[in-house]
């Protein structure tokens, strides 16, 4: 006798949600990263996808050591370091010495830096409204609830796993 392979094993296993999820979520990352937000990072040639997120987690969590902001970004140390740079000589960030830890270094926003964060902001936003604005209210906030949870998990997983 064969197996069965294919959604129907998927369902008889009790792991359709999990295929589903997995199809969903590479459905989502492909969309967003290659055709809704791929040309959303403003004129400023120090801002992509790459360094983005350290302008939004310098926006959403304060300045913070290079240390820090790695584990928020979830790269590594080199890869948040030549980032950081990239942005600091296009002074949207601000990097000076730890007064704790000689050896460390903290990261600040600029104005400059905050004023692109807001242009990509601004950017991504509009394709984001246009495709959720059919959505009640109470759906966006529960994908948003939904998402939030999913990427604390991710993080915790991360962070057990040593990813």
């Amino acid at each position: 006798m064969s197996a069965v392979t294919g959604p129907i094993a998927a369902e008889a296993a009790g792991l359709d949600s999990l295929h589903r999820l997995e199809h969903e979520v590479t459905v989502l990352i492909r969309r967003t990263v290659e055709s809704v937000w791929a040309g959303g990072y403003g004129t400023h040639e120090a801002v992509d996808r790459y360094t983005y997120p350290v302008l939004a987690a310098l926006d959403e969590h304060g300045e913070q050591s290079l240390t820090v902001l790695t584990g928020r970004l979830g790269v590594s140390k080199p890869t948040a370091s030549r980032q950081v740079s990239r942005l600091s000589r296009a002074g949207l960030v601000e990097v000076r010495p730890d007064e704790r830890d000689s050896r460390s270094v903290v990261i600040t926003l600029t104005a400059e830096g905050l004023a692109q964060r807001e242009v990509v902001r601004g950017a991504r936003l509009g394709p984001l409204h246009s495709v959720l604005e059919g959505w009640p209210k109470a759906d966006r906030e529960a994908l948003g609830a939904l998402l939030a949870r999913f990427n604390a998990d991710l993080d915790e997983f991360r962070e057990r796993s040593g990813h």
